[in-house]
């Protein structure tokens, strides 16, 4: 795997919740070195998100490499409701080690969802994945959670976007424009604020 450069943690601007922003640009940094590492990916949500916990976010060593050690990165977690059901299961549980042993409700969700520009996939991206927060399905403890979008095929990625309700251009990271947010109250009316990160594997989809 490529050296990866946390150089990219340096801007400065109002942070939503700083740790988080922190997190999800080390997720960002895996990104740009799975689009180096990888000669193609398959065309599967499961798989990329699977390639990118497997090969970066479980690894310590890339970890130390972002200042990520502490946290911690389980795929898919079933999220158990007051009847002992399984609401739904989350891509992504992420927690702070140090913080998760005094609070076991200190932890983010993360909802993946491939993009290739139809409307079925975006309909898919709000109602199977914003809305499911919406509707207390996963749980948003610490008021923020995110989403990233797989960009499968190529297209104009900040016209897709705002097709997507309530997504709205928010730059935290060093030279990516294609990060966004949402504001939601659930049904719980709990406000909530959803970061949207779409990154864009389409030069290494594996062709059928």
């Amino acid at each position: 795997m490529n050296n990866l450069n946390a150089s990219i943690f340096s801007k400065s601007h109002i942070y939503l919740d700083r740790e988080f922003e922190f997190i999800l640009r080390g997720i960002y940094m895996c990104y740009q070195n799975m689009l180096v590492d990888y000669a193609e990916v398959e065309n599967n949500e499961n798989k990329i998100r699977n390639r990118l916990y497997r090969d970066y976010l479980k690894k310590v060593s890339v970890k130390q490499s972002l200042g990520l050690e502490h946290y911690i990165f389980h795929p898919e977690v079933p999220e158990v409701d007051a009847e002992y059901n399984e609401s739904a299961r989350t891509d992504f549980m992420v927690y702070n080690s140090l913080t998760y042993v005094k609070d076991e409700l200190a932890y983010y969700i993360i909802e993946c969802k491939r993009i290739d520009g139809s409307k079925t996939l975006n309909d898919k991206y709000t109602e199977n994945g914003i809305d499911r927060f919406i509707q207390d399905r996963y749980p948003s403890n610490r008021k923020v959670n995110a989403m990233l979008g797989f960009i499968v095929k190529p297209l104009k990625i900040n016209e897709n976007s705002l097709k997507i309700p309530s997504l709205k251009k928010y730059p935290f990271i060093d030279d990516f424009e294609f990060s966004y947010t949402s504001s939601h109250t659930t049904n719980r009316k709990i406000k909530v604020t959803l970061y949207h990160l779409m990154l864009d594997f389409s030069t290494i989809i594996k062709k059928k």
